[in-house]
């Protein structure tokens, strides 16, 4: 029962962690190089990840992967670095590619795809959305999303709340961070009263 992603510092890569913990799985995680590398793995073995390596720590994630063998990789990223995850896999596993943030090609060995027979798989969630929006099984996966926000397993990525008025700077600092803006309960603000 192991999980292996990369890019695994966003929303995405959080709820796979919290979801994967709840339900008994092992994750092993991937984050790109930085100066605060030290802090981001601790934070996100406080949210439930097993393992968390740099992209350098190349040698490290394979000696662990050959005792610790994920059957599942989720790939963000996409790109040369593809390959590490491929080879981290088990025999029959499979590799889920649901995003392309490197900007490149791709690179697939056929050996790891033959000798060990992965499967690759792509999920797109527009495509998913178009097919099931207004279905009983959109409405199901919303109502298992929200419970297990409302139960604890799954908790928002970090944030700040500001007013509505402060947009401006709300835009600034979301760029910033390359994070999502989103406006909520915001016009509880004492300034709404002025535009009455």
């Amino acid at each position: 029962k192991q999980w292996y992603q990369r890019r695994v510092r966003d929303g995405v890569g959080r709820a796979v962690i919290q979801m994967c913990k709840a339900e008994g799985f092992n994750t092993v995680n991937i984050i790109r190089d930085r100066d605060n590398a030290d802090q981001v793995k601790e934070e996100l073995r406080s949210i439930g990840a097993d393992a968390v390596f740099t992209v350098s720590e190349r040698q490290e994630l394979e000696k662990f992967c050959k005792t610790n063998t994920p059957q599942l990789a989720l790939n963000m990223v996409g790109g040369r670095e593809t390959i590490s995850l491929l080879k981290c896999l088990g025999h029959g596993s499979n590799l889920v590619t649901y995003g392309a943030m490197s900007n490149s090609p791709m690179s697939v060995p056929f050996g790891l795809m033959v000798f060990k027979d992965i499967t690759l798989n792509n999920y797109w969630m527009t495509r998913w959305t178009r097919e099931f929006a207004g279905t009983s099984a959109e409405g199901e996966m919303f109502e298992q999303i929200g419970d297990r926000f409302k139960s604890g397993v799954l908790t928002p990525t970090p944030h700040e709340e500001r007013s509505f008025f402060d947009y401006e700077e709300a835009f600034k600092r979301a760029f910033q961070r390359k994070q999502l803006f989103v406006c909520d309960r915001t016009l509880s603000d004492a300034r709404v009263a002025e535009l009455v």
